[in-house]
């Protein structure tokens, strides 16, 4: 649980540094020119870690089992939508920067609201029940339905052993 926050940390931490030496930078070489876009991108990746880690430590004190995988998945995700929000600020500051207007730059906050509304859900909203525990209905061939595991051949493919 504690690597998953770690490693988290540490690439948002390497984000906003890098954000930020690269807003310094490229706002160095403009030639005066300030965009407060490129300026501001590296706040996302600071502050974009407080929401998710709050959901996260929600869900973990609530949930009595916690599933890894999705968690590695919300975690993915939220930053996916830090990052596309970030660079959606850097693409603004920099058309801004060069003295012009591009509408294509607006794509990028809705694209980061739902990769971000999608992983808050994926944290947050449990499983009904655990993977292997449903059985899905397969058909034999006296007409009448049996369950059979999940992954297993139908018989279809595979027909029944002749016991003689």
């Amino acid at each position: 649980m504690f690597t998953l926050y770690k490693k988290y940390l540490v690439r948002n931490g390497a984000a906003v540094v890098f954000l930020l030496v690269f807003a310094l930078i490229y706002e160095h070489f403009s030639h005066g020119v300030v965009s407060g876009y490129m300026l501001g991108a590296w706040l996302i990746p600071l502050t974009g870690s407080i929401p998710y880690l709050y959901i996260e430590r929600l869900y973990r004190q609530h949930s009595a089992e916690c599933d890894e995988q999705r968690c590695a998945a919300a975690s993915g995700l939220w930053q996916l939508g830090i990052f596309t929000l970030s660079q959606g600020f850097v693409m603004k500051g920099i058309i801004e920067i060069y003295g012009t207007t591009n509408r294509w730059t607006a794509v990028y906050v809705p694209a980061a609201a739902l990769l971000l509304i999608t992983a808050a859900g994926v944290a947050v909203v449990k499983r009904k029940g655990p993977r292997g525990s449903r059985r899905v209905p397969s058909e034999d061939h006296s007409g009448s339905f049996k369950e059979r595991a999940p992954g297993k051949q139908s018989g279809a493919l595979h027909p029944p052993r002749r016991e003689g």
